[in-house]
Formats: C-alpha cells, structure tokens, sequence
C-alpha cells in the first residue's frame, strides 16, 4: 500500500515514545512505526489514554492472547474504550467465555458459511453489475459494505432493506475522527434500534435467522437475558459489517495501484484463496485488541501491574520477520501462513470464515466483472482514524 515519505530516526522514536494509533500520523505510517518499535522496543509503553504497553512481537502477542484468564477483555477490547454496551463474548472471560463460545461456534461454522456462498456471491453480483452499468463506482459503498450490511442483517433474521442504518453508525464510530461522544451519539440511535429489533422478534418471531436462535438457544441450562442478547447482537454487527469490507477496499486499492498483480489472479484464479489469506496478513483490518491484566504478571521480561492495559499489535506481528519471511513481500503462494488478523486464541473472532466467503466474493466479482478498472484520481480517501478498524471511507473506480 502506498503510503506518505519515510519519517527520519528521530521522529519515528518520538512516535514510539508517544504511541498512538488513533493518529493521522499513525494512519500515514503504521508500517513504520510498528516496524521501528519492533526492532528498537518491541514491547515499549505509552503515555496515551492514561498508558498501556504494546506487544508487537509475535511470539509475545501469542502468549498475551492464550491467556485470557490472565488477560481480560472486560469491559473493552479496544484503546480507549469505545464499545456503547459490553459485547459478548467480545468482552467476556472464562468461564462465562467458553459456554456463550459454545452457543455461538455453530452459527459459524465453516460447512454452514460454505452454504451462504452462492447467496453471498449472488448479491456481490448484482452490486457488481450495478457499478458496471453506471461505468464505475465506489468500491467500498457500492460493493462492499452492502454486501456486508445485508448479508449480516440477513443472517441476523433483520430486514435487509435497513442496513444503512446499522452500516453509516459503526462506520462512522471506528472510522471518523469525530468527537468520540458524538459518535457514541449516532450509536446509540442504532443500538436502540437494534434493541427495538431484538424485542419486536421476542414477540413476533423470524425463524431461521440468529435473533430468533437466540431467543430460544439454552446455554448451560438457561435461557438468555434480553439484555445479553442485545451485547451479542451488537458484536455481530460491528465485526459482521466492518471488518469484511475494509479489507475487500485495501486489496481493491493494492489491485489498482499494482496491475501485474490483479492480472497474476485474473490469470491463477486458484490462487484467490491463498492471497486472500496474505492480503489478511498484510492489511489486517483489525489492528490490534486490547488486554486488562488482572493480575500482576511478567511479559516479554518486563513486569505488568494489576489492571494494567496491553494492546496487542496484529499489523505488528503479522510482519514479524521471526515469524513471516521477508514480511513486506505480498506473497500469494505464502505457505503456513499463520497470521494473526482475526485474532488467536479463545476470542479468535466467531466471523472468520463468513468474513474470507464475503472478501472472496467481493473480490472475484470485481476482476471478473472490471478485470481492468482504474481508480479515480482524488476518489481513493483513507479512513481518519484507522487505530480500530483499517480501511478507505471510499475507493472510486471507473471502467
């Protein structure tokens, strides 16, 4: 991915000293920073937000996450804090993790994901010749957050005609750069609706979708609370209609800027897969989560105080070189490719595989519908803030 003229030594040590990653800095030249802290502080601290310790190992990353009796993602999993209610399991931890895991896994599932595919392609299809009629078109608001908006709320059991009113809040809170109370504003018009959705199916049921299954799923015995359905409602949402789309417009921005490599997959389109799996490795939505510890404890040699925040860095472990060879190369035939962009370890993220359905979708359905788009000059805007979620507010492209 393009990004802004290297910074020089010691304004890439201020950056470390001062990480954040909600910064335009930040934005401009994560690559750099998280590269520069990985060789010179690979576990540094920060004063912003009140402090909070950064893993940008992989190996240390790893050994943070499998330990969520140590680490806690209660009540946020994110630096600062922005979820408008406690999602779950996002923010759960065992045991209470593993018995709401046990309800959730099947809903996601690699053979039931399998079966949304061709549901999933089709409507990449129609939004794709929609774009193709009009000569081009928006990449991310004509393709892939629709997709992503009415393919969640479809499986959710919502009206699909609604997702502008779940997509435009969630956008707008990972992404704006706006006062954060604003954006907890917008959100919580949708959350409300969401609950408004949520109690209408209590009394008036949409069998078949997942609003309806939880409504009605025992779970160690019990029946869940409105209010715990309403947390698990919202974690769909947010990853189900944000995460799928940011990747499919950075690979579209990627493709455009590099034609030898959409034509290697116009060419191999076997190797989709597989690079789907780097571009997750080079590009990761998420860039990292954040961890409470609820205990006194030793990381990477360095000692971390009860209730002290670490943040772990996915974009960071994910080009470790210890971990990834030769880590800035985008290798579609990369083999063990083991990274970390949905997370690891107990909270690895429920969507995955419903997330590499829609991407693949997406992504086919724009090389094979608009093999030799072209982005338009001024048309590609990267996110303000991408320290959540890492993608383009839009991605132009014209035919």
């Amino acid at each position: 991915m393009a990004s802004e003229p290297g910074l020089g030594r010691a304004e890439l040590d201020r950056l470390v000293a001062n990480f954040d990653h909600h910064t335009v800095a930040y934005r401009d030249h994560s690559v750099e920073i998280l590269r520069h802290m990985q060789q010179t502080c690979p576990f540094a601290h920060s004063p912003s937000y009140g402090g909070f310790w950064i893993a940008t190992k992989a190996e240390t990353v790893l050994e943070i996450a499998k330990q969520a009796d140590l680490f806690s993602s209660s009540p946020s999993d994110v630096i600062p804090a922005q979820e408008p209610i406690p999602m779950i399991p996002l923010n759960s931890d065992p045991p209470e993790l593993y018995d709401y895991r046990a309800i959730l896994n099947p809903l996601f599932a690699p053979k039931r994901m399998e079966a949304e595919a061709a549901e999933i392609r089709a409507t990449a299809e129609r939004l794709m010749d929609a774009i193709v009629a009009n000569g081009g078109g928006d990449v991310v608001m004509d393709l892939a957050q629709p997709l992503t908006g009415i393919t969640t709320l479809r499986l959710l059991g919502i009206d699909t005609a609604d997702w502008l009113d779940y997509v435009h809040p969630l956008h707008d809170l990972v992404y704006s750069g706006r006062p954060l109370e604003e954006r907890m504003a917008t959100m919580a018009v949708m959350v409300e609706q969401m609950r408004d959705e949520i109690r209408r199916q209590k009394a008036d049921p949409r069998p078949g979708g997942i609003i309806d299954y939880l409504h009605n799923v025992d779970m160690a015995g019990r029946k869940l609370t409105l209010d715990e359905i309403d947390s698990i409602v919202l974690i769909m949402l947010g990853g189900g209609l944000d995460t799928a789309q940011a990747l499919v417009g950075m690979v579209a921005v990627y493709l455009g800027r590099n034609p030898d490599r959409r034509q290697e997959l116009i060419d191999e389109p076997e190797l989709m897969e597989s690079a789907v799996e780097e571009f997750l490795r080079v590009f990761p939505p998420t860039q990292g989560n954040g961890r409470r510890a609820v205990r006194d404890a030793t990381i990477a040699g360095q000692p971390i105080k009860a209730e002290e925040l670490i943040f772990m860095s996915y974009a960071a472990a994910n080009r470790d070189p210890e971990e990834f060879p030769d880590p800035d190369r985008v290798d579609f035939r990369r083999a063990n490719n083991r990274h970390f962009s949905f997370g690891v370890g107990p909270h690895r993220c429920l969507g995955s595989h419903l997330a590499r359905q829609e991407v693949i979708a997406c992504l086919e359905t724009l090389l094979s519908r608009a093999p030799n788009y072209r982005l338009v000059p001024g048309g590609v805007v990267k996110s303000t803030d991408i320290g959540t979620i890492s993608g383009f507010d839009k991605v132009e492209i014209a035919l």
